[in-house]
């Protein structure tokens, strides 16, 4: 592939900046294929390979500087640019740590005010815990707990008491609170032996019984044993190794009606339709591409809130279907209110979606920014924005809060 980056970085006589990110600064190291992708800023290539979104200069995140590249419509512009050359292996900046939390104003930045509104503490109280069961359900408002990344650090049959503790403990803590059922990340297992992955997926539904309410699993690559020659990484879409069935068992064991490790569940609120489309990215294939196409279009018409639940997060490229994916939801077009990953064992909000978070602290060794597991709520108030706490599980304390409107 030629280099669409010039060969040589020139200085140019713009600067970056720490000011708040513009709704088109957030797009920064999105997937594309065109400049109309982007908002109006260039399409270029990186050392991956990958076509991503440029953003003004006036507005560079840590790890990214002001240089001319090349965009897909062949015109030269000054950008935003990795300075390691490289979206795809370049940490997305963490909106917790950006000026957008940290002191930003952002209600008066018009761009930002209608999306996201940092340091924004939860302001109605919770809704009734009840309405809502394996199946969907009905409620006044919604109210959702998540965590995800709960697996061991090394290969056992079992949980260790350690892990089973700090998962009890989350899901001790999220039904103290009221939520009318969770959702987690993925990745529940890192076994030995034969019995491993059924024993480890049991150890975690008995600390999801510590809720008393639904829980929505979400499939993580560590729930693959094997993998398709023909897919790489991913497992065989059959879903017949150890892992991936232990997994699919579990779903149908917590009361979910499904014979794929992906699905569909839907939640009435008082003021519309709240849909959860669960992605199993690592069984990725054309039936559930046409599929989740399906689901994307159907909420599109008839929902008010549209969750997207899956275990890679924006950027990962283990295998190129997982841009593919992201391509699919975030970048055709489609409405969703929040964007939901994990994988990477820390908590972090992306500046390339101000809708899109990584909920990966639950349990599994802490990788990046990690530093204490706990779990997030999700509710919907009464002005009908969902917002988002997320809790370190051994205090409490709330380390994050945000909000969006429903779509």
């Amino acid at each position: 592939m030629r280099t669409l980056i010039l060969a040589a970085f020139v200085p140019v006589m713009i600067c970056c900046s720490s000011s708040i990110p513009s709704a088109t600064s957030a797009l920064l190291c999105s997937a594309c294929t065109s400049d109309a992708d982007c908002g109006g800023n260039p399409c270029f290539g990186d050392s991956s390979g990958g076509k991503f979104c440029g953003s003004p200069c006036a507005s560079c995140p840590t790890g990214f500087s002001c240089k001319p590249v090349q965009s897909v419509a062949g015109a030269t512009v000054a950008s935003c640019f990795p300075d390691n050359n490289s979206c795809a292996s370049s940490p997305i900046p963490d909106l917790a740590t950006s000026a957008l939390h940290d002191g930003g104003n952002p209600s008066s930045n018009p761009d930002l005010s209608a999306t996201v509104k940092g340091d924004m503490a939860m302001t109605c109280t919770p809704p009734s815990s009840s309405g809502v069961t394996a199946s969907g359900g009905t409620v006044d408002r919604l109210f959702f707990g998540m965590t995800g990344d709960t697996r061991p650090a090394t290969s056992m049959a079992h949980y260790d008491s350690g892990l089973q503790s700090i998962i009890n403990n989350i899901f001790t803590s999220m039904g103290n609170q009221g939520v009318q059922f969770a959702v987690d990340q993925g990745d529940h297992m890192e076994p030995s032996g034969s019995s491993g992955p059924s024993n480890q997926i049991s150890d975690y539904l008995t600390a999801a019984g510590h809720l008393k309410k639904p829980i929505f699993m979400t499939m993580g690559n560590h729930e693959c044993s094997t993998s398709n020659a023909s897919q790489g990484p991913l497992c065989s879409s059959s879903c017949t190794d150890t892992r991936c069935s232990a997994f699919l068992n579990g779903l149908t064991s917590s009361g979910i009606s499904t014979s794929k490790p992906y699905y569909r569940f839907d939640i009435m609120t008082g003021t519309g339709l709240a849909v959860f489309i669960v992605i199993a990215d690592d069984v990725w294939d054309s039936t559930q591409s046409s599929w989740l196409t399906t689901q994307l279009n159907d909420a599109d018409v008839h929902a008010k809130y549209t969750f997207v639940s899956r275990h890679h997060p924006i950027g990962n490229t283990d295998y190129p279907d997982f841009q593919t994916i992201d391509n699919v939801v975030r970048m055709s077009g489609h409405k969703y209110t929040l964007y939901l990953t994990g994988h990477t064992h820390e908590y972090k909000r992306e500046f390339a979606d101000p809708r899109a978070f990584r909920m990966g602290i639950g349990g599994a060794p802490f990788d990046g920014s990690g530093s204490y597991y706990g779990y997030a709520t999700v509710m919907q108030c009464p002005d009908d924005h969902i917002y988002v706490s997320v809790y370190d599980q051994a205090t409490g304390t709330i380390k994050d809060s945000f909000n969006v409107p429903p779509q």
